[in-house]
């Protein structure tokens, strides 16, 4: 078992910064969806991980903490994840992305 980085959908749609998207050195790791925060009633979307994509390197984590100010990111263990989305059950739209999320992650 590994660590994975686990966004607060809650405290991430509140601000919708987007910084971890931008300084994730691992690309197509952390995707935004525009409609993950509205779905709950919140104004704006959210960020997410594609754990099978995140290496645990916690520069995510550092960046929300440190630059942004809002500790919307967490290192779990990955099988601790109530719902994860993996690469194969990510959508690219032309100004979006959405990923099916499965249950717990085991691997």
């Amino acid at each position: 078992m590994y660590l994975v980085a686990d966004i607060n959908v809650e405290i991430c749609a509140a601000t919708s910064c987007k910084l971890c998207t931008q300084f994730c050195p691992e690309a197509n790791t952390i995707l935004y969806n525009n409609d993950a925060g509205k779905e709950k009633g919140l104004k704006y979307g959210s960020a997410y991980v594609a754990v099978d994509r995140c290496k645990g390197c916690a520069q995510c984590v550092w960046v929300c903490d440190n630059m942004a100010k809002h500790h919307a990111i967490k290192m779990v263990m990955i099988d601790q994840l109530p719902q994860a989305a993996i690469t194969d059950n990510v959508t690219y739209g032309e100004k979006d992305t959405t990923a099916l999320l499965v249950s717990q992650m085991v691997g």
